[in-house]
């Protein structure tokens, strides 16, 4: 203090005011990548908990769908009815799908042969859908549906995914494609070649990352 007591200024440290902005600006960023990491964590819980289908035993929920080929408008009522059918999830984000349409071409006649239809139910860009199954064979029988109505069918977007409905549309069976149930029935339809993942192999679940710019139905 000066006579007169007036006060000195302390001197201004601009290397201490640059470590205090580095170390803010770190303190920031950790506690971003913190929140960014429980988002995801919390998103992965949800996803975990969410059923993987319709339980079996219980009717098959309504929902509405265009189709692909003409783009008609159609319902559960229309498509199930007093007839058994098997719903099949696929999605061209899926890596093992692909391998599933031969089968699925396969198989078509011998289940109309049989008297189950089949309906593979799809969401995402119709143009990309079309792409997807051009010179398939299957275009007739894919269904494109808003994602709300696949949330009621297939909550996890699991692919390839199936569910066995009978004529009352009570599910019978669901699960990944390639399981038990699956193989018997490409037995009783008379369909005895083998996919890659019936040869002793476990079916592996896709997630279907495509279910955006879907139909308002």
């Amino acid at each position: 203090m000066l006579d007169g007591g007036a006060h000195v200024p302390m001197p201004f440290d601009a290397t201490l005011l640059s470590v205090l902005v580095v170390v803010l600006s770190v303190l920031v960023a950790f506690n971003l990548f913190l929140s960014l990491h429980l988002t995801k964590l919390v998103g992965a819980l949800a996803h975990a908990r969410l059923p993987n289908t319709v339980p079996i035993g219980a009717p098959l929920p309504g929902f509405r769908a265009r189709a692909l080929d003409d783009g008609r408008r159609l319902d559960a009522d229309t498509l199930l009815a007093d007839r058994a059918a098997v719903l099949v999830f696929l999605s061209p984000g899926c890596k093992s799908c692909l391998q599933r349409i031969p089968e699925l071409r396969r198989m078509l006649p011998l289940m109309d042969e049989a008297g189950v239809a089949l309906w593979v139910v799809m969401t995402g860009r119709e143009s990309r859908l079309r792409a997807y199954f051009d010179g398939t064979g299957l275009l007739p029988r894919v269904l494109r549906v808003n994602d709300r109505d696949m949330r009621r069918l297939n909550p996890k977007h699991s692919a390839p995914f199936y569910i066995f409905v009978d004529p009352t549309r009570i599910v019978q069976a669901s699960e990944l494609i390639g399981d038990e149930n699956w193989l018997s029935f490409r037995a009783q339809i008379g369909d005895g070649d083998s996919a890659p993942n019936d040869l002793g192999q476990s079916p592996s679940a896709d997630i279907d990352t495509d279910a955006i710019d879907s139909p308002k139905s």
